[in-house]
């Protein structure tokens, strides 16, 4: 009899274990593996067939990661052209993130006996703010420049309510690729008084950039402000311009409409992921002693890729030096997401480690419980106190994860490219090129007409793997 009880003990012991596991782990993330295929079908430039890959899986993210699978379907579509699909999808994942700003007390409980894995996944604070990135750029591309500029008031109020909320201590203060996308805009709307606000605080937007993540201003910036600076006969503000930028060649306003723009905007690399990390943080033990416990926190790590730079073409169609001749113009760096993610992360850490702490005492304590109930119902039963040891430390391991869940489709930077050319018909031709000036790719798009005045945009996904 008395061996039959030992053998129940345990038996009972070890499902509860091996229960316990397999819940824990169905709290994790949804599957990555199909992100490999994902990746192949952009570096081939099949993103409808990316996206169908998404859609495959759709039942693996689950309802809990409900709002990144409209993350990645949003950007696959904005890739493959299919901008108002993109923004229908992009403005379903804002909606369930509102909906999930008022959080169930009783699924927070939850987790704190696992991990945030097992709760709905509403975005880190950079990619609610890319939501309206993305969407403006559909915005760009469908020619709807007014519905442009409100996406990107959108991310101006955004980024106040998280200023507000942190207490003004977040970094990420202002989207500057937004505010200067504005200006772009505003000043050929012919707008100029907006086009100098979102200008001016561009400028501003990229000086945080340049100290906070090493994004330098964009070079044609400088000319921007001072033409429309002149433009407004704003005439304290020029001067102040002028002598920041003595060396910066421009074109007046005037000039410039009589000129052709294309707006190259280049979708380099790869976003970062999640891996976790671990630290060790000391707590009481309740009998006098300090517990340590393992606490594991969420950081982003960058995916590397070969592209340094590119650089845009514009070749006259005729092929005759009348109409100017070939002009080309370097891509700069207009916002890296990675910078951006690391640094973002960064800035919550302690509000993550804090909750982490709190998560892992509430297991070590539900430990120390199961403990006491097994020794207070099996007396000297030593088998029944080593198993319940093993099974809660077992679960504590399993269940000690930092949410990995991120936006993936996104790329690493986005950069830009502005040739104002005679107006004309060209082909367009971009040259990628590794660190070391070595060439990786070419693209040759179909020729277009550029007319006097008119602003064209134009976009490319590279991986470079």
């Amino acid at each position: 009899m008395g061996e039959f009880n030992h053998r129940g003990v345990a038996s009972t012991i070890v499902r509860g274990i091996v229960v316990s596991v397999l819940m824990v782990l169905s709290g994790c993330g949804p599957p990555v593996q199909h992100y490999v295929q994902v990746d192949n079908l952009q570096s081939r430039q099949q993103f409808a067939e990316a996206d169908a890959v998404i859609v495959k899986h759709k039942a693996e993210y689950g309802e809990r990661n409900a709002v990144l699978y409209d993350f990645d379907r949003g950007m696959m579509l904005h890739l493959a052209g299919q901008y108002a699909e993109s923004n229908q999808v992009l403005a379903q994942a804002e909606d369930r993130i509102d909906q999930l700003y008022t959080k169930s007390v009783s699924a927070e409980s939850g987790a704190m006996l696992t991990n945030d894995n097992t709760l709905p996944y509403e975005g880190e604070d950079f990619e609610k703010v890319m939501i309206n990135v993305i969407q403006a750029l559909n915005y760009v591309y469908l020619g709807e420049w007014d519905e442009t500029l409100v996406e990107a008031r959108k991310v101006d109020h955004k980024l106040n309510l998280f200023n507000d909320k942190y207490e003004k201590k977040n970094v990420y203060k202002q989207d500057a690729l937004a505010q200067y996308l504005s200006g772009i805009l505003y000043e050929a709307k012919g707008e100029l008084n907006d086009a100098f606000i979102s200008y001016r605080k561009a400028y501003e937007a990229y000086g945080d950039y340049r100290k906070n993540y090493g994004t330098p201003m964009p070079t044609p910036l400088p000319a921007d402000l001072l033409r429309v600076t002149a433009a407004l006969s704003f005439t304290e503000e020029h001067q102040d311009y002028l002598k920041q930028f003595p060396d910066t060649r421009w074109m007046t306003e005037k000039e410039l409409q009589g000129q052709s723009e294309l707006v190259f905007i280049s979708y380099t690399g790869r976003s970062p992921i999640k891996e976790d990390f671990f630290i060790t943080a000391p707590i009481p033990d309740g009998k006098g002693g300090t517990y340590i416990l393992r606490v594991a926190l969420p950081k982003f790590v960058p995916l590397p890729d070969k592209v340094g730079t590119a650089e845009v073409h514009l070749i006259p169609a005729d092929g005759e030096a009348a109409s100017g001749g070939a002009i080309s113009q370097r891509v700069f760096l207009a916002e890296d997401i990675t910078a951006i993610a690391k640094k973002n992360l960064e800035d919550r850490i302690a509000r993550i480690t804090a909750k982490a702490i709190a998560r892992a005492t509430a297991k070590y304590l539900a430990s120390r419980a199961i403990r006491k109930e097994v020794a207070k119902k099996r007396g000297d039963d030593s088998l029944a106190g080593f198993l319940a040891d093993v099974g809660t430390n077992i679960y504590s391991l399993a269940s000690e994860q930092s949410d990995k869940r991120s936006w993936r489709t996104l790329p690493d930077r986005i950069q830009l490219a502005r040739v104002v050319v005679l107006p004309g018909s060209y082909t367009v031709a971009v040259e990628y090129y590794d660190r070391s000036g070595g060439l990786i790719e070419r693209k040759t798009f179909p020729p277009m007409t550029l007319k006097a005045g008119e602003k064209r945009f134009l976009g490319y996904r590279i991986l470079g793997r």
